[in-house]
């Protein structure tokens, strides 16, 4: 089942449609205005566990930490004390859409669509705007269909994955019910999100031309797509009249001339080869851009073609470049992880583990370097000091399917039996393949001479399992 359709959907979801009342969906919450704030987040990280079940996840450390420093930017400048959760579509569509419990989603394909951190930054902020004003909330109260709308759409991946058929029939009534409601949706809170979210970048020091600017590209593009007009476009319906009033409020600011950081340049360098079907062809787009001085950011543009001799396995000549950036920047983090991990997959684990631990005196506690230097651990078969990590990092860090999955690694290399099957089902979970995690609990339950306290730690995550799937199959 393609998920781009349930992105379309996804900001659908807060109208009344009939459907709802001719099957018995899983009971979410309260649909008449009195959700709370667990049951959205509840509600959101059901619906990111079945996305990253469809394989719609990036979760690439460096891209998750750029989204969460520019996310929280501009939560910082707003009065909003809801929890954000940013994360990174793996869809080439230009798309963006927000979710109950403050979860953020952004395709790659917008962000490598926009031309400068501004126009990112103004993308996020009408997003994080529909979360803060509780756009959701505000729309519960006015149908009592609406939580059982989103329930339906969950059911509805999960039946996907099992029976297309039904998945894609489920889908199609909430998309033909809700077209209507999604119009009116977006012609009362569209406007709000603008002018919070424009707020939000002067109060952040963005250009707040920002939004205007990426409105404006899509207005043009969407002249060139005819039918195929992207997701973006369909839930946030663009005209010259929205255009004119976000300029119009802008306009009411100091135009600063805001430079994108390097992060913005590094992050869309890194976006081109992950997403690229042809690393041979980007190495050679980017020594080209190199050679004819053809590019945005030449730091970021050498990134790029690091990164890319990197995918081709071609590791002394992206360590050189990677050293020119050192010289440039000692202390950028991303670069110093880019030469790390190319002497790990060089096998030259030694010189890794020491680039790793020169970081860690600059940047002690970084989340990200930690991961990454458990991994190179788990390679270099240091696997007790990788335990060590990955397990102040489950105490610390976001919880995320690779971080369950390492540290499950580590515990069966050092006989930790039961509780690598507890830490592979978390990973499961967290991959939406439920099924999986309490194969992997009842597993970890058969172990011999299991403690009393690691029992029960699993029999209680193995009845929520249970639970969750009864709620989900619920006739």
């Amino acid at each position: 089942m393609s998920y781009r359709l349930l992105f379309s959907l996804v900001l659908s979801l807060f109208s009344t449609v009939n459907f709802a009342n001719n099957i018995i969906l899983p009971d979410i919450g309260d649909s008449a205005g009195n959700i709370s704030p667990v049951e959205e987040y509840r509600t959101g990280e059901a619906v990111i566990r079945n996305i990253r079940r469809a394989g719609g996840i990036i979760d690439d450390p460096l891209i998750q930490s750029y989204l969460n420093d520019l996310g929280y930017r501009l939560v910082a400048s707003s009065e909003s004390q809801q929890p954000f959760h940013f994360f990174l579509i793996n869809d080439s569509s230009i798309n963006a859409f927000a979710l109950p419990g403050g979860f953020i989603g952004i395709n790659a394909g917008l962000i490598l669509a926009t031309k400068s951190e501004s126009e990112l930054a103004g993308v996020m902020a009408h997003e994080i705007a529909h979360v803060t004003q509780r756009h959701h909330a505000r729309q519960y109260e006015q149908g009592s269909n609406s939580i059982p709308i989103i329930a339906a759409l969950i059911a509805a991946m999960v039946l996907g994955s099992q029976d297309n058929d039904i998945g894609q029939a489920a889908l199609a009534s909430v998309a033909a019910g809700s077209a209507q409601k999604q119009i009116n949706f977006t012609r009362t809170n569209e406007k709000e999100a603008d002018r919070i979210g424009i707020n939000l970048l002067i109060n952040a020091e963005f250009n707040p031309h920002g939004m205007a600017a990426f409105f404006d590209t899509m207005d043009k593009q969407s002249r060139l797509y005819g039918d195929s007009i992207p997701e973006f476009l369909r839930s946030h319906p663009v005209n010259p009249a929205r255009i004119a009033d976000a300029k119009h409020r802008a306009n009411k600011y100091p135009n600063p001339l805001t430079a994108a950081t390097t992060s913005y340049h590094l992050l869309r360098s890194r976006l081109k080869v992950l997403a690229s079907d042809d690393k041979n062809g980007l190495l050679k787009s980017f020594a080209t851009e190199l050679q004819q001085g053809n590019y945005q950011n030449k730091e970021a543009t050498r990134y790029g073609y690091a990164l890319a001799l990197q995918a081709n396995k071609k590791y002394k000549k992206a360590l050189q470049q990677t050293n020119l950036l050192l010289k440039k920047n000692s202390d950028q983090i991303t670069y110093n992880l880019l030469k790390a991990k190319i002497e790990t997959d060089a096998l030259q684990y030694s010189a890794a583990i020491k680039t790793f631990q020169k970081l860690l005196k600059s940047y002690p506690g970084n989340n990200t370097i930690n991961i990454c230097y458990a991994e190179t651990l788990l390679k270099a078969n240091k696997i007790n000091l990788a335990h060590k990590i990955l397990q102040a990092q489950i105490s610390s860090s976001t919880k995320t399917p690779k971080l369950y999955r390492l540290l499950a690694e580590t515990q069966a290399r050092l006989n930790e039996v039961a509780s690598s099957h507890q830490s592979l089902a978390e990973h499961y979970y967290l991959l939406g393949q439920t099924h999986d995690a309490i194969k992997q609990l009842e597993i970890g339950l058969k172990t011999p001479k299991i403690n009393f306290y690691l029992t029960s730690r699993l029999e209680a995550r193995l009845k929520e399992f249970k639970n969750e799937l009864v709620q989900l199959s619920a006739k």
